[in-house]
């Protein structure tokens, strides 16, 4: 340790180590000069420069390129998944879903409940069409008229026997779609390509939320045991990958990397797997999205190792 370093300077050095390194190679020196000068005198950082450096380091990763493809997966993810789910539920109504004796009632309605199915798509298909205030827009309605039916159904008595954690993991997608969507209109995200990729999961998507229906009706479940060695696993890749951010010296990528572990080693298995996901979803986008979301990173991790390998072969022909 440099014994020259004053504590305030080796304190916001190791805050500095937030920023991305390309900002923190320009900047660093200039931006730690600066805050030296509005702490001179103290020991710690004050509070208020501590948020300050946090929201600029959270504000430029959102903007890095990775960050971006990660986040625009996943919003595009989430949005198939819960703009399909009443559409192939619509589906599996008219296709086995209810008794013969109920059928001449949803016949003579079907007109409002296709309608109803397929308004959900409505903040998807904009998404996709590059019109991402007006994904905003319509899914601040959708969030709007759930979160109020469910409030009047509480007022009103309907919400005795209401699992609180329950609703909390049933609002946990839509309330990440608006936040995802607040931060696209901010950056000007778009969705990922190939469009024609995340187009052909409109039906897929449909196809297998009648799929998962048809599944739940044969009483489909997971062994407990099932759960309980995806933790396992779950928490040695954690531990695998926390050893090699330790020796790159990262610490973001330390503390994001623990976060990430606590999420799916704890929360993952149990609600996702045993709760939803091995019993039909329970209708909950989230477990789709997230194998939607498994399956285009590998699709662009892929096709990424593809044009490098082509580059480096264009590369070594031209030599």
């Amino acid at each position: 340790m440099n014994p020259g370093v004053s504590p305030l300077e080796r304190r916001y050095r190791w805050l500095l180590r937030l920023l991305p390194a390309t900002h923190r190679a320009a900047r660093g020196e200039e931006l730690l000069g600066l805050l030296l000068d509005l702490d001179h005198g103290r020991r710690h950082p004050s509070r208020h420069e501590t948020w300050n450096l946090i929201a600029l380091a959270i504000r430029l990763r959102l903007t890095t390129p990775v960050t971006t493809a990660a986040l625009t997966t996943g919003l595009s993810a989430l949005l198939v998944a819960a703009g399909t789910q009443p559409v192939g539920a619509t589906l599996d109504l008219f296709t086995g879903a209810a008794l013969a004796s109920d059928m001449p009632g949803i016949i003579s309605g079907w007109p409002q409940i296709v309608v109803l199915g397929l308004l959900p798509l409505a903040p998807l298909i904009a998404w996709l069409c590059g019109a991402t205030r007006t994904a905003l827009a319509l899914q601040a309605i959708f969030l709007t008229l759930t979160v109020g039916w469910f409030v009047i159904d509480v007022l009103r008595g309907a919400g005795v026997g209401i699992n609180p954690g329950g609703q909390l993991f049933a609002y946990a997608a839509p309330v990440l779609i608006f936040v995802l969507l607040a931060l696209a209109g901010r950056e000007r995200w778009t969705a990922p390509r190939p469009r024609l990729f995340w187009w052909a999961l409109v039906p897929l998507g449909t196809l297998a939320w009648k799929g998962t229906g048809e599944w739940g009706r044969h009483g489909v479940y997971v062994p407990d045991a099932v759960p309980m060695v995806i933790g396992i696993l779950t928490a040695a890749i954690v531990a695998v990958g926390a050893a090699f951010a330790v020796r790159r010296h990262r610490p973001v990528v330390i503390i994001g990397i623990g976060f990430t572990g606590f999420i799916a080693g704890w929360l993952i298995p149990d609600p996702l797997l045993t709760n939803t996901a091995m019993r039909h979803f329970d209708g909950q986008p989230l477990p789709m999205a997230v194998l939607i979301t498994v399956i285009a990173s590998t699709m662009a991790g892929v096709n990424h190792l593809i044009r490098r390998h082509n580059h480096e072969v264009g590369d070594r022909l031209a030599e």
